[in-house]
């Protein structure tokens, strides 16, 4: 029987719910795929037409997969670190539920044309509120976690997650102006300069800092290292929180915001590659001698490829900032190809890891299977491989034949097309992936099969040239 009080119950909640939420998700992004190549497909569905579906494929991914996904994964690493039960597992839970419900009717609203229309804000006012009571609860919860904390020391993954926590709803009611009822919007210029802060800002201040804080955690747990420098870690800290505010306006170089806000934008761009580096270099030297370790640890695989796409997806948005690079890609399909890098590489293959680590061990339970889970990430690898080679592909044409060609954007489109079938081949091996990883959790959940040990023998080892002083050792057979 499933008790709302009982220990890791918020955080089983929170990922069973995201992992069904990301099968949703995904197959919201893949019939977009199929509507670029068919225009007509979604034809009399009012709900399922590109502009709607899109605002629901974001949000269902950003807030309903990930956010539940990642926030679950806290639930269980804060008392892990803290030496404290969660302060309140039936708040978590209630908070887990809640998130679903009013997540859903968000999404739901949106398919129906309630919308704000504002990127990564579109879900409409009520259900913003509904979304900070949640936040707010969950800070609650993890803070006095951490308040009566019996582990003196305060690890790296603590200080991304107090941030993030306290943070975020900050950034969620200014970005979605929640002061303004029923829009959600300030007009004009101003409002493109507030959303472009809260829009680079999920990804900065939300998903970056927290999925930092996982990474931070699963790498040493899994391979028995402690992580190498606490202090590259807090560089990356508080580089992170310096730099990250104000890249948002690297969006609007083409719009007539005040030229020292574009200034601020590029400089604290190229200033990211300083927390991103730290981050880099810390976790090379955690995994020297550990690289083994991923070829039997699932979780660490994961985690390490969430690790690698954070680096690449980094460099590319500094990249993306400089003025020239702008004017070639803005407005073109390499933007959406660098969000889906940070969204859905990164951040999903860190809540994967995290999910892989976190439901068996709350649950006291194996893995339903670790087969499934590798035939997962190959499918999930080559998938995404080629759905992001079509959006950096398509960007390119787009931008040369705009920028330097002087073509009109009907002209171009035709182009485009066989990229866009091309996408909709990995868009389908992606969805397989996460419908395996679904299935894979809901699995563990269900079976909860127990433990298995291994079949270990004694054999005693012989030192050579000193047959008296043999010692006994453990071999796996």
């Amino acid at each position: 029987m499933w008790s709302l009080r009982r220990d890791n119950s918020a955080a089983t909640t929170f990922l069973v719910s995201a992992a069904v939420w990301l099968v949703i998700g995904t197959i919201f992004g893949l019939l977009l795929t199929i509507e670029f190549v068919f225009p007509d497909f979604a034809k009399g569905v009012a709900q399922i037409v590109f502009p709607r579906l899109r605002q629901a494929h974001v949000n269902t991914v950003l807030f309903a997969w990930l956010s539940g996904a990642m926030m679950g994964i806290w639930l269980y690493i804060v008392p892990r670190l803290t030496g404290r039960k969660i302060y309140s597992e039936l708040l978590g839970n209630i908070g887990a539920i809640a998130w679903n419900v009013s997540v859903a009717f968000g999404i739901l609203a949106i398919m129906n044309g309630y919308t704000q229309s504002r990127e990564y804000a579109e879900m409409i006012w009520v259900v913003d509120v509904a979304v900070m009571i949640v936040l707010l609860t969950n800070a609650f919860n993890i803070l006095m976690t951490i308040r009566h904390r019996v582990e003196p020391k305060l690890y790296a993954s603590l200080w991304f997650i107090i941030a993030t926590v306290v943070l975020f709803p900050m950034v969620y009611f200014i970005g979605n102006v929640m002061w303004a009822p029923p829009t959600g919007a300030l007009t004009g210029i101003n409002d493109a300069t507030i959303n472009w802060f809260y829009g680079h800002n999920v990804l900065g201040l939300w998903f970056t800092t927290g999925l930092l804080a996982i990474i931070y955690y699963i790498i040493p747990k899994e391979t028995g290292t402690p992580l190498y420098s606490a202090s590259l870690s807090l560089i990356a800290f508080w580089g992170t929180l310096f730099f990250y505010t104000g890249v948002g306006a690297h969006h609007l170089l083409w719009a007539p915001i005040p030229p020292w806000l574009k200034t601020i934008a590029v400089a604290e761009s190229i200033g990211m590659v300083i927390p991103v580096l730290a981050t880099m270099f810390n976790i090379m030297l955690t995994m020297r001698g550990n690289w083994s370790h991923a070829r039997s640890s699932v979780p660490l695989l994961y985690v390490l490829t969430g690790w690698a796409a954070y680096i690449l997806v980094s460099f590319q948005g500094s990249n993306e900032a400089l003025p020239e690079v702008n004017l070639l890609t803005h407005f073109t399909q390499y933007v959406p190809g660098h969000a889906m890098l940070g969204l859905m590489f990164f951040s999903a293959s860190v809540c994967i890891a995290g999910a892989y680590y976190v439901v068996p061990r709350a649950l006291n339970c194996t893995l339903y299977s670790r087969r499934l889970a590798r035939a997962q990430y190959a499918l999930y690898v080559i998938g995404f491989a080629a759905f992001f080679l079509t959006f950096v592909v398509n960007g390119a044409i787009q931008g040369t034949d705009w920028v330097h060609g002087g073509l009109p954007i009907w002209t171009v489109l035709p182009t485009l097309r066989p990229w866009a079938a091309i996408r909709i081949m990995g868009g389908a091996l992606i969805v397989t992936s996460f419908v395996m990883f679904a299935y894979n959790v809901l699995a563990t959940v269900v079976l909860r099969r127990p433990f298995e040990l291994p079949d270990v023998r004694v054999r005693t080892a012989v030192t050579p040239g000193a047959a008296s002083a043999s010692a006994p050792a453990l071999a796996e057979e």
